[in-house]
């Protein structure tokens, strides 16, 4: 049972893979420390774009064209290790559509996702990318700064995605990969607005018109099914008051 850490930076926003790291994670068997580990592997490498690098992503990463003249196709991408069920990121949702793109087939294996826990447990949190994330959880701010100095490389974005794991799952005692992504698919429905003018507001403390306001601007699937079971549970109404003429 293979789960990876897994990060790309893309040429553009959602577009070809330019680079791709994964380290790999472990809950220890036949010991009593049950928090998640690494193993020894790790893997990070670069490939050439369909097309060149776009500013707007050149400035997040750093990562120019000249760099990958060497480097084989985007497509060439492969799954660093053999039979990986999970693959674990910080908004992995958008590292799994860029395999995609590449041609790698990702069917089979469960995602889980930092970003979605995150949310779920810390929602008042002003912000919650990973750099506002890692210095949320540090206990040393100083040291923090200077493992975030190459942040937005997919390898360092590993490490400190891991830091970040670490830490939900002592917050959540979680003792196994499948409690991990159990949890991350309950943390997919937020109970928080994450955008826009209701930025930081519970979705239990919205006017129903603002609900259905948000369910016109928003097109992913778990909020809108979140702010639907509210709309639902708000209209459920005793049998009895439902027929007061009987």
């Amino acid at each position: 049972m293979t789960a990876l850490i897994f990060d790309t930076e893309t040429h553009k926003l959602h577009g070809d893979i330019i680079e791709a790291a994964a380290i790999e994670v472990i809950f220890p068997e036949f010991t009593n420390d049950l928090e998640i580990m690494l193993t020894q592997f790790e893997f990070s490498k670069r490939y050439k774009p369909s097309e060149s690098i776009h500013l707007g992503a050149m400035a997040v990463h750093h990562i120019l064209d000249e760099d990958l003249e060497k480097c084989p196709s985007y497509t060439c991408f492969k799954m660093p290790k053999d039979d990986v069920q999970y693959l674990i990121g910080h908004n992995i949702d958008y590292d799994i559509a860029a395999l995609n793109r590449a041609g790698t087939t990702t069917t089979n294996i469960k995602s889980i996702c930092t970003l979605a826990m995150s949310r779920y447990l810390w929602p008042s949190l002003e912000a919650h990318n990973l750099t506002a994330l890692a210095y949320h959880i540090s206990s040393n701010r100083k040291a923090t700064k200077r493992g975030l100095k190459n942040a937005h490389s997919a390898l360092n974005d590993c490490k400190t995605t891991f830091s970040l794991l670490r830490k939900i799952v002592q917050e959540k005692n979680i003792k196994s990969l499948e409690e991990l992504y159990e949890f991350s698919e309950q943390a997919r429905y937020p109970t928080h607005i994450f955008f826009g003018k209701y930025k930081g507001w519970a979705i239990q403390d919205l006017e129903d018109q603002n609900i259905h306001w948000l369910l016109g601007k928003t097109d992913d699937q778990y909020l809108q099914i979140s702010l639907e079971n509210e709309l639902l549970s708000r209209g459920s109404i005793d049998e009895q008051d439902e027929l007061p003429f009987i």
